[in-house]
């Protein structure tokens, strides 16, 4: 069974070399690495270049992230997905075999799903995103979208195709909005206690930089799927709380960025 990493990338010279290395480490099952390059003008292709036939490349102008990411899984040959950005890493090869090990051993096994670590430039871990178990979609809503760590997740590639791919209109919260398809369609999801993947935070980081527009889009999503679903006054109350904390959760990492970076 291959895996498939698809790397989004552009202008992100600083960081992709270790994004690659991460994923070519896997050397206990078949894989492959794409990179969908959004026309960089960094020195982000003379990296690239240097990786010869053990990458696959692309830099053109593209639509955004979602129309990278869809393109990059269309190339791809693996039946299971590892969605990475460039800036992104796994800390542990190790793990990334479990994955692949679970994927072969349970084929109803749709959706693998773990923790992720929050870190700075240099790698120093800021605090670790715990993930927890989703068992619907529903449950997402209740929760504010909060509870899947993006790098940390990986799934199969007909699930991906099933649910219609990525909405290249979003721009920040397109993997809330797939989430909300993907998880309905999943014969089974399963839950690592893991540490699966780091998340860099840096000024230019997109989800930093675009923290407000971010949680913005989140919230519209979350409007989008909510109203397909009906509410007792209490879920009412919890979807409030939710939106209240994401807001103040994106004050709480500005603050903070202040602080360590």
């Amino acid at each position: 069974m291959m895996v498939s990493f698809v790397i989004p990338s552009r202008n992100q010279a600083g960081f992709i070399e270790r994004c690659l290395d991460s994923c070519l480490a896997l050397d206990s099952h078949e894989r492959e690495v794409i990179v969908m390059d959004g026309a960089s003008t960094d020195k982000t292709q003379s990296l690239l270049s240097a990786y010869g036939s053990r990458i696959q490349w692309l830099s053109e102008p593209d639509r955004g992230q979602s129309d990278a990411v869809n393109k990059g899984i269309a190339k791809a040959r693996g039946e299971i997905i590892a969605w990475i950005n460039s800036d992104d890493y796994y800390p542990d090869h190790r793990l990334l075999s479990h994955i692949m090990e679970k994927f072969c051993r349970e084929p109803t096994l749709d959706i693998i799903h773990g923790d992720g670590n929050l870190v700075d430039s240099k790698g120093a871990v800021i605090r670790r995103f715990r993930s927890s178990e989703m068992t619907s979609s529903r449950e997402m809503l209740l929760r504010a979208g909060i509870g899947i760590c993006q790098p940390a997740l990986f799934f199969r590639r007909r699930l991906f195709l099933e649910a219609g791919g990525l909405n290249i209109h979003l721009h920040w919260a397109m993997d809330l909005d797939l989430w909300l398809r993907l998880f309905p369609l999943a014969r089974k999801v399963s839950y690592l206690n893991e540490v699966l993947a780091c998340a860099t935070c840096h000024p230019q980081a997109k989800s930093i930089a675009g923290m407000w527009p971010h949680i913005h889009e989140i919230c519209a999503v979350l409007r989008k799927y909510q109203g397909q679903h009906s509410w007792t006054v209490a879920e009412r109350l919890k979807l409030w709380r939710g939106k209240t904390a994401l807001y103040l959760y994106g004050l709480a990492v500005r603050l903070h960025l202040k602080k360590v970076i």
